[in-house]
């Protein structure tokens, strides 16, 4: 008689918790004097949302050099965001691009592309009820 194994599978749903990093982008945040600083970071959320479109299709396409360069940018607008989180992650994927693991290469790289995401989703969010 034969016995029946059963496997369970665990689902795996990548979520990264809502940090204070990325509510200093809501233009609710800015007071009256700050409205300057709006521009900076409009032009700043912009130069990412470029950013996270590249880095997939850098790493795709085999393009290290060329990702290598756009990290490093995404570790200098982060700063100037006040996006720690992502400069972090950002420097950590630098840090894989040199090492033989892949697999982390990988993973790390998508943690950033979900950290980048929902910083311009939160920013653009309140903006697209108008």
């Amino acid at each position: 008689m034969e016995q029946q194994h059963q496997t369970n599978v665990a689902r795996l749903v990548p979520h990264e918790t809502f940090g204070p990093d990325v509510r200093a982008l809501s233009p609710y945040a800015l007071a009256d004097d700050d409205m300057d600083y709006g521009d900076v970071i409009c032009l700043g959320l912009e130069e990412i949302s470029r950013h996270l479109k590249w880095l997939d299709d850098d790493y795709q396409s085999g393009q290290f050099d060329r990702l290598e360069v756009r990290l490093r940018s995404i570790v200098m607008l982060a700063d100037q965001l006040g996006l720690r989180r992502v400069g972090q992650v950002a420097s950590d994927v630098v840090y894989c691009l040199d090492g033989p693991d892949e697999v982390a290469l990988a993973s790390t790289l998508s943690r950033l592309m979900r950290l980048m995401t929902q910083a311009l989703d939160h920013a653009v969010g309140p903006m697209a009820a108008f």
